[in-house]
């Protein structure tokens, strides 16, 4: 049994335990601005600053409140005096020790006490830690976490991974939503499904896929996705994508909506919520959205492209989501290869994403697509401009039209031949034209009729000036 001069007294301790770190809660008392500390967060170093500044000064006003010698008590009769409950299985308080001021309640963040004792402890910290919004590790040990922890699989083929943000870009009517579609109804049957391209299987088993759909109405995509019944009747057999692939499109009323404020970037941000709570809905990590330009109030500009990519960058790493995301191109020579200048908006857009690819149109026949890599990070390149992979566009099975591969080839035997004069001047063999000849050319051209991007490659001159020199003649 201790002695009553070896009992502890708890709130003395715990005001004991203030009085070497005054320094540090007046430094954190004179802080400008100190951001609440997240409720239920768990303490942590370098997160002191966060702390409810009302808890460090009702902490304060607690130490000096302690400091403070206790006024003697005017005696009191045996009677008057309240006799202490004994417990038996805890330690009793003596009543000689005087007791202080009462301190004010803490609020739920009311351990800075230990915060600030963390914060002066010399104790060197050889774990990994996050503090704010980025995380350290040494080069080794992110190796090691990577490892076990990591398992990147193919979504699409070496095209596109598991958490990876990619994108899809082809020219109008060339059929990227019919490849979108398709991916995504391989993925949701983890490969299991007639309209399986080989090349581009799937590594995943099944799991739920949102395809958001924001260019077809309901009636185009069923339209696309069914066939006549084989008796001859009015009713039409649809596809069967299966209970997970589901698929969004907009839902409002334009009656009651002006139609500029779709065009803002308020309208955009709300379509980013909404598809976050479908994610959390369904429970799906893959969603495909079709297409980028109802993401954003627009993406030609990097001020308008760079939030748009940090917002699906959070929302990838908030959820583990894998991303694709489709993509027009704009007006280009149909006789030169793709690249990553080809995809229409700021260079931003695929500066963000992981990996790119696109869908190109073969001259050799009307049905014919060929898909190429644009960009990739998790492998080497596999479809390049030396073996893209060629497919055909048709009824994949009565009631789905899709892609149908035929292995690879080079993109160079899909590409329309250019002219003999643009040819020749390519390889230098060509008429070189001075710079009046270059001018006097392209005024001639833009006579004829001939567009300016065109106007701009024949005579290997900046679009922006052959722009300029039309206007000169307006």
């Amino acid at each position: 049994m201790e002695t009553n001069s070896t009992k502890r007294n708890p709130l003395s301790e715990r005001m004991g335990e203030t009085e070497h770190i005054s320094s540090a809660v007046d430094r954190l008392l004179n802080l400008k601005a100190a951001p609440r500390h997240p409720k239920g967060g768990k303490v942590k170093l370098k997160e002191l600053p966060r702390f409810n500044i009302n808890g460090l000064r009702s902490l304060k006003n607690t130490q000096e409140a302690a400091s403070k010698k206790p006024e003697a008590d005017t005696p009191k009769t045996d009677a008057d005096t309240p006799k202490p409950e004994v417990n038996t299985t805890k330690e009793v308080d003596t009543l000689d020790t005087p007791k202080p001021e009462v301190c004010p309640p803490v609020e739920p963040v009311s351990t800075p006490a230990r915060a600030v004792s963390t914060l002066l402890a010399e104790t060197p910290v050889s774990k990994p830690r996050q503090c704010g919004i980025t995380r350290m590790m040494s080069g080794d040990e992110w190796v090691r976490y990577a490892d076990v922890s990591i398992d990147q699989k193919q979504l699409c083929g070496p095209l596109w991974y598991e958490g990876e943000i990619c994108i899809l870009f082809a020219d109008t009517n060339v059929g990227k939503s019919l490849l979108a579609v398709q991916i995504a109804d391989m993925i949701a049957s983890g490969g299991s499904t007639p309209t399986l391209i080989p090349e581009l299987r799937p590594e995943t088993l099944a799991q739920p896929v949102i395809y958001a759909d924001f260019e077809l109405s309901i009636a185009q995509f069923a339209r696309r996705y069914s066939c006549p019944a084989e008796d001859g009747s009015p009713k039409k057999l649809y596809y069967d994508f299966g209970q997970r692939f589901h698929r969004v499109e907009l839902f409002y009323d334009i009656t009651q909506t002006d139609a500029e404020e779709f065009a803002t970037k308020k309208f955009a941000d709300q379509i980013i919520s909404d598809l976050e709570n479908r994610i959390v809905e369904t429970g799906a990590q893959v969603i495909i959205i079709d297409n980028i330009t109802f993401m954003a109030s627009g993406t030609e500009t990097a001020a308008d492209a760079m939030p748009l990519m940090k917002k699906l960058v959070a929302l990838k790493k908030r959820h583990g989501m894998s991303i694709l995301l489709l993509a027009h191109t704009p007006k280009r020579c149909m006789s030169n290869p793709i690249t990553r200048n080809d995809l229409q908006g700021s260079k931003m857009l695929i500066n963000f994403a992981d990996s790119a690819f696109a869908l190109g149109e073969s001259c050799r026949d009307s049905s014919l697509r060929y898909i190429k890599q644009i960009k990739q990070r998790n492998t080497e390149v596999v479809y390049g401009r030396e073996s893209v992979l060629e497919c055909s566009i048709g009824q994949v099975c009565p009631n789905f039209v899709g892609f149908t591969s035929h292995g690879t080839g080079l993109e160079d035997n899909n590409l329309p031949k250019p002219s003999a004069e643009t040819a020749a001047r390519r390889s230098g063999e060509g008429t070189q034209y001075s710079r009046d000849e270059q001018k006097a050319r392209a005024k001639e051209m833009l006579a004829a009729g001939t567009h300016p991007d065109t106007v701009a490659k024949e005579l290997g001159v900046h679009r922006v000036t052959i722009y300029r020199w039309r206007n000169e003649n307006q």
